[in-house]
């Protein structure tokens, strides 16, 4: 889509997303979360839970076809108002489906989110979204594809969760749930706020220091930095559904068991850091190919923003594990303060930052992500006891494999500088370089991968066993 479609309809779109993102936190009062923290649930919550998630999502799909126009004036773009309008159904759709959904987290069924998000996704996006796109709907090719996919995920979640709505005038227990919801909901605004207000500043105000005033730059820009975030975020997407999903649920469940919260917060620092931090390296090696790859030759502006977006990923995705502390242990005050710090120092670092274009930008989020990194640390640790020398040694692997694959990139680049590449075969040749010397070094030094039961090894060992070479690797790990 990002083929088909321009950075100006992309800019539109961001501005839309993330104002129908943060009126959908408030539509659900923080249901979702409360339903996967509580420990015991009876039906009067469950059946509370659905109505009350319901009426929410209708009066703010109206409350956004009202709000629309006013929305659409502040940001002088007057076809805001329709996209906002048909956008803000998506209220509904999301309100009929976070009972079956929040249900699935908490169970830790995994498969089935993913089977879920996969056919939405590939209907929605892979279907409609581009078939509208190449017959020339542009902007509105983004809005269904959205919407296609998440009736379809909603449809799919009361398919493989049959979760019964009965007994309606029974909300026995609701009004707990509506406590930790409200912290949960202040938590997740001020936390969805951080994340978007770069988007919607650089909306809003990229015009005021360029040369040529116009409606196109301005959301030609808001457009490239978009997709800037976007592609930084692919990553943390991954590892925070991890986070959201599978250490959220499984903290919920030790809430009093103070040593398993700290050997499952090490074990996530190790899994998360191992894999994000050689990534961050091989990324910030091979931006422009990255960039090609997924968004095209349009988006080539957009590689010195992206390269410092980068740095920030490994930042992020280590926050989202303080995150699930913090909603765990329901200690979401103190979290709401910090995020509400991260608010005002990203926005600062935005507005700051656009007298220097989308890469001072990026630079004040970095900055902004970093100090909220040990905010989070300092407080989630705090709550479980943790200190922070145990953390950072379970870092120490991470550290020795992105060593290596610093050498496998400068490889790879070497070889591309030879013999100027293709940028596809210039990402293969890096990747198979980073693979060569991390595959090489697993075999000749496994124990640099972690010690004990956090060894990435030892998992794929116990996995794929059968494979000769972690044969090899299963035994030396074993001395």
């Amino acid at each position: 889509m990002a083929r088909e479609l321009s950075t100006e309809d992309f800019g539109v779109m961001g501005i839309s997303l993330a104002v129908v993102g943060f009126i959908e936190i408030f539509s659900q009062i923080g249901i979702g979360p409360a339903l996967i923290q509580r420990k015991d649930l009876v039906q009067g919550q469950i059946t509370g839970a659905f109505f009350i998630s319901l009426f929410l999502g209708i009066g703010f799909m109206l409350l956004l076809l009202l709000t629309a126009p006013a929305i659409a004036a502040a940001y002088e773009y007057p076809p805001l108002v329709d996209i906002l309008r048909v956008i803000g159904i998506s209220f509904v759709i999301s309100a009929i489906s976070i009972v079956p959904k929040s249900l699935i987290i908490k169970e830790m069924q995994f498969k089935k989110l993913f089977f879920a998000a996969l056919l939405g996704m590939g209907i929605g996006n892979l279907g409609v979204g581009i078939a509208m796109a190449k017959m020339g709907y542009g902007v509105w090719a983004y809005v269904f594809a959205l919407l296609v996919a998440n009736v379809i995920m909603s449809i799919m979640y009361w398919f493989q969760k049959k979760v019964k709505i009965r007994d309606i005038r029974n909300w026995e227990g609701v009004r707990g749930m509506i406590a930790y919801g409200g912290g949960s909901t202040i938590f997740n605004m001020l936390n969805y706020l951080a994340t978007k207000a770069d988007i919607l500043i650089v909306g809003k105000y990229s015009n005021f220091n360029s040369e040529v005033a116009s409606d196109s730059n301005r959301w030609s820009s808001t457009g490239l930095y978009d997709r800037s975030v976007w592609l930084m975020g692919l990553p943390i997407t991954v590892l925070g559904k991890m986070s959201d999903s599978v250490l959220f649920s499984g903290m919920s469940m030790l809430q009093e068991q103070k040593a398993k919260l700290q050997r499952t917060y090490l074990s996530g620092m190790y899994l998360i850091s191992v894999i994000i931090f050689p990534a961050c390296v091989f990324m910030q090696f091979y931006t422009s190919e990255i960039v090609l790859f997924f968004l095209g030759d349009n988006y080539l502006p957009a590689v010195p923003t992206i390269k410092i977006l980068f740095l920030g990923v490994a930042l992020r995705s280590l926050i989202k594990l303080g995150d699930a502390v913090v909603r765990a242990l329901n200690s979401l005050l103190k979290a709401s303060i910090i995020k509400a710090v991260f608010l005002i120092l990203i926005s600062l670092g935005t507005y700051i930052g656009l007298d220097y274009g989308l890469e001072g930008v990026a630079a004040g989020v970095v900055i902004a992500i970093a100090i909220q990194l040990v905010m989070m640390s300092w407080l989630s640790q705090a709550l479980i006891d943790l200190s922070l020398v145990k953390v950072l040694r379970k870092m120490i692997p991470a550290l020795a494999i992105s060593i290596v694959t610093t050498i496998g990139c400068f490889i790879g680049i070497g070889i591309n500088t030879l013999h100027d590449l293709h940028f596809m075969f210039s990402l293969i040749t890096g990747i198979m370089s980073c693979l060569t010397l991390l595959i090489s070094a697993a075999v000749l030094t496994p124990w640099i991968f972690g010690k004990g039961e956090d060894n990435v090894l030892l998992t794929l060992t116990n996995k794929f066993g059968h494979l000769p070479v972690l044969r090899t690797i299963a035994k030396k790990l074993r001395k």
